[in-house]
């Protein structure tokens, strides 16, 4: 029997689910389309990154690259630079000349460097504990911004050493802490010895007198064999001979040396971590010499003018992070007793920042 006017639950539910279906469907084309144009866009700025570093790479082909070394031939900057300058020719399919501009310690080079062009083809070796120290203590002929260098990174970096001739009759650290009269100190002015001069025998209140006129290593060596003064504070490496040859003694070293030559060299010298520990200072004159510390791992790094485009430098610091760990460059370092310690470009970056921002807790000793 048939009732009339009954409806058909199936009938009426077709058209519902119908426009369901259509609605989801729908939706799934859209989010499809959505993520398609994500991962077009995504691919376009991967694509783009890719080219750009690819030209980068392309650009230093065929080029000619200058690093400047702030010193003389033989200096620790010039032989940095000679030492990484064949391993970063072959990374960049580049020449890579190296020219000495030494001058006021080294901010002559540097200057020069700072102001080129920033094309990525001029770089230098930079002095950068000396020049945070001239930073500080805000002195003329300093032409550039630290904290805006393109920095690539860092080489590596030994030991500041405080030295005597043994013609002064010192054969500890621990002897100068409590002398009454004045020790006389080669010095050579704005650089990183005349900054460790001040900042070191203030902070342990060890009365000095500075003789000062010396513009190089070399001068300051025959200033030390004349007795024209029995101290010095200078990088460790340049003085290795010295040392080996009994005509200088080691008394104190910034940091524990990595090398076995200079580790040899200095013997039982005093790291300034364990005259530290030694003596009973204020905290004003902790904070001195921990800022030493601190500056004494800020050399060796390359860096190139200000605004180098960012693809470039990125080619640069990879090229360089290639050469240091390249064998060549492993045993001409070893050779030349020049310890290898690789830090980013933007580590060092960081660590200038920071050693500037700190700078103030050696400026009592260092006017």
């Amino acid at each position: 029997m048939t009732i009339s006017g009954r409806r058909d639950k199936n009938a009426s539910r077709k058209p519902f689910l119908s426009t369901i279906s259509a609605a989801i469907a729908a939706l799934i084309l859209a989010a499809c389309g959505s993520s398609s144009s994500a991962g077009a866009a995504k691919s376009s700025s991967s694509s783009a990154t890719t080219s750009a570093s690819a030209a980068a790479a392309a650009y230093f082909k065929g080029k000619t690259i200058t690093i400047i070394a702030p010193d003389s031939p033989g200096g620790d900057f010039d032989l940095y630079a000679r030492i990484i300058a064949p391993a970063l020719s072959k990374d960049l399919g580049a020449t890579v000349n190296v020219e000495n501009v030494p001058g006021a310690a080294t901010i002559v080079g540097t200057n020069q460097m700072a102001a080129a062009s920033p094309n990525g083809l001029t770089l230098g070796m930079i002095d950068t504990s000396a020049d945070i120290g001239s930073l500080i203590q805000k002195k003329p002929g300093q032409n550039f911004d630290l904290a805006k260098l393109s920095w690539i990174g860092q080489m590596g970096t030994s030991p500041a050493v405080f030295i005597t001739s043994p013609k002064s009759g010192v054969t500890a650290f621990s002897q100068l802490l409590h002398i009454t009269t004045p020790i006389n100190v080669l010095d050579t002015s704005g650089s990183l010895g005349d900054l460790f001069n001040k900042a070191v025998l203030g902070a342990f209140r060890i009365p000095y007198k500075l003789i000062t006129g010396y513009g190089t290593t070399s001068a300051l060596k025959q200033a030390l064999l004349a007795n024209d003064g029995q101290y010095l504070f200078e990088n460790l490496p340049p003085f290795l001979s010295m040392l080996r040859g009994g005509q200088a003694k080691a008394l104190l070293v910034t940091s524990e040396p990595t090398l076995s030559t200079l580790k040899q060299a200095v013997g039982n010298a005093t790291t300034l971590n364990q005259a530290l520990k030694s003596v009973t200072l204020t905290s004003a004159e902790t904070a001195a010499l921990n800022e030493v510390q601190a500056l004494s791992s800020l050399d060796f790094d390359l860096a190139g003018p200000p605004g180098i485009p960012a693809a470039r430098l990125a080619v640069l610091r990879n090229a360089f992070k290639q050469a240091l760990s390249d064998q060549s460059t492993v045993s001409k370092a070893k050779t030349e007793s020049e310890p290898l310690g690789y830090v980013s470009g933007p580590q060092v970056a960081s660590n200038v920042t920071s050693a500037i921002s700190k700078g103030s807790a050696i400026l009592v000793y260092v006017k």
